[in-house]
C-alpha cells in the first residue's frame, strides 16, 4: 500500500463519510448474493431465495437469461433457472452492479447527468480490468470488482457536497488534474475516499489495495499486479469512448508504472486496448 495519508487528509475524509447516513453499509441482498457466489458449496435453491427478496435484481436476471446473447430454446421465467443459465460469477457481477448503481445515481439526483458518466466509466472499467487479468495472471474476478469500484470515491465526494464538486470540475477546466482539483476543494481525492470506505465495508486488504489505482505500487503493497490492472483498465475505459489520437501511441495514455510492472510492450498496449474496447461492447450487449 501507498504511505498512510496525512492527517489532513484523513480528517477532510472523515467529514465526507460522516456527511451520508447511508455509507455504513452497502444493500445486505447484495453481500448476500456476493456471499454466496462465491461459495462452491451454496445451492441453487440458497441462491433463489436470497435473490427473490429483491424485485430490481430479479427483473434484472430474468432480463439477460432471455436476451439474444443466450440463445435460448425458450424463455426462462423462473429466477432458480436464470440462475443457473447465467452462472454464479456473473451473477456476482450483476449484484455489485446493481447495489452500487443507487449509490451512483439516486432517483432524484439533480446530479445525476455527472454520475451516469462515472457509472458507466466504472462498468467499463470493470470490463477492462478483468481482461486484463486474464492476459496477465491476476485474480479476474477481484480485477472487475477493483474496476467497478475505483470511481466509488467521486460519486461519495459528490453525494457530500454537489455544488462543491461542480467547483472541483471548474478548477480542472482551468488546466488541474481532477485529483489536485479535488484536494483543493476537499482536502482529499476521490482515491483517499475509496480507500476509507472499503476499510469501513470491511473489504480484503487486497481488494483496496486495487483501488489506489493511481499511485504506482509501494515496497508493502500486497497486490501491485491488481493495482495494475486497475490502472489500466481505467485508461482503456476512458479511451474507449475518447478515442486515440492518431499521431500518439498507447503507451504513452496509459500509467508507464503499470505497463512496465505488467512486462507489457508497446505494440501489445494496442492489441490489448482493442481487446478492451471488443470487450465493452459485449458486456454492453448483455445489458451490463
Amino acid at each position: 500500500m501507498s504511505a498512510a495519508p496525512i492527517h489532513n487528509t484523513e480528517q477532510a475524509v472523515a467529514r465526507v463519510l460522516s456527511s451520508m447516513k447511508d455509507i455504513a453499509v452497502l444493500p445486505q441482498v447484495v453481500f448476500k448474493i456476493m456471499e454466496m457466489t462465491g461459495n462452491t458449496d451454496a445451492s441453487m435453491l440458497e441462491l433463489e431465495k436470497a435473490i427473490v427478496i429483491d424485485p430490481g435484481f430479479s427483473t434484472k436476471l430474468l432480463t439477460i437469461a432471455n436476451s439474444a446473447s443466450f440463445g435460448l430454446p425458450k424463455k426462462v421465467t423462473s429466477i432458480r433457472e436464470a440462475a443457473m443459465f447465467v452462472g454464479f460469477k456473473q451473477i456476482r457481477q450483476m449484484a455489485m452492479a446493481v447495489g452500487l448503481f443507487d449509490m451512483f445515481v439516486g432517483k432524484t439526483d439533480k446530479e445525476s447527468l455527472r454520475r451516469r458518466d462515472w457509472w458507466r466509466h466504472s462498468l467499463d472499467s470493470a470490463v477492462c480490468s478483468q481482461r486484463i487479468a486474464y492476459r496477465f495472471g491476476v485474480d479476474a474476478d477481484i480485477a472487475y470488482t477493483c474496476g467497478l469500484l475505483h470511481y466509488i470515491g467521486k460519486t461519495l465526494l459528490c453525494r457530500s457536497d454537489a455544488l462543491a464538486y461542480t467547483k472541483v470540475e471548474l478548477v480542472v477546466e482551468r488546466g488541474a488534474s481532477v485529483r489536485q482539483a479535488e484536494v483543493a476543494v476537499f482536502g482529499c481525492d476521490h482515491q483517499d475516499v475509496a480507500i476509507a470506505a472499503g476499510i469501513k465495508w470491511g473489504f480484503p486488504m487486497t481488494l483496496i489495495s486495487g483501488l489506489v489505482y493511481m499511485d504506482p505500487m509501494g515496497p508493502q503493497d500486497p497486490e501491485p499486479h491488481l493495482r495494475a490492472a486497475t490502472a489500466l483498465g481505467d485508461s482503456f475505459a476512458t479511451l474507449a469512448i475518447t478515442g486515440k489520437p492518431h499521431d500518439v501511441g498507447v503507451a504513452e495514455l496509459v500509467p508507464g508504472w503499470a505497463s512496465a510492472l505488467l512486462k507489457i510492450g508497446s505494440d501489445e498496449l494496442e492489441n490489448l486496448m482493442e481487446e478492451c474496447a471488443g470487450a465493452i461492447a459485449k458486456a454492453v450487449k448483455f445489458g451490463l
